[in-house]
């Protein structure tokens, strides 16, 4: 084989090879961009659909319209904190217990108290930073 022979078969390997790779490579591109458009499809047909029911529901909602709770009167208590727990923080607990049980049911605070261990997380924490190797 002369030189001229070998250059050329050498060339038509690395063609072949460039227009293979380039091939599968536009083809996986499209299989991607295919891929995106179903999913972004689907997404926004999903969301039509709520949309659509988010809808139908507040305009039965305006139909019939429910009876307002009557508002419970909040009384102001003095709150006495031996354990120095801030009357801040016992507004922000009180309000959290009567938004969770809500008006229906009556609900009595009596004591609010620091903890003195620590947190499941904390010890969480502690146990994964002290573990052996």
């Amino acid at each position: 084989m002369d030189l001229m022979s070998k250059f050329t078969i050498s060339a038509s390997m690395l063609l072949t090879g460039f227009v293979i790779v380039f091939a599968v490579l536009f083809f996986l591109i499209f299989l991607i961009w295919l891929m995106g458009k179903v999913v972004t499809g689907a997404q926004n047909k999903a969301a039509s659909r709520k949309a659509a029911k988010v809808a139908k529901e507040a305009q039965e909602s305006t139909y019939k319209q429910p009876e307002k709770a009557a508002q419970p009167k909040l009384e102001a208590v003095k709150a006495v904190n031996p354990d120095g727990v801030s009357d801040e923080l016992v507004a922000v607990i009180s309000a959290a217990v009567y938004g969770m049980y809500g008006s229906s049911e009556k609900v009595k605070i009596k004591s609010i108290k620091k903890s003195k261990s620590r947190s499941a997380w904390a010890n969480a924490g502690v146990l994964n930073n002290t573990r052996p190797f």
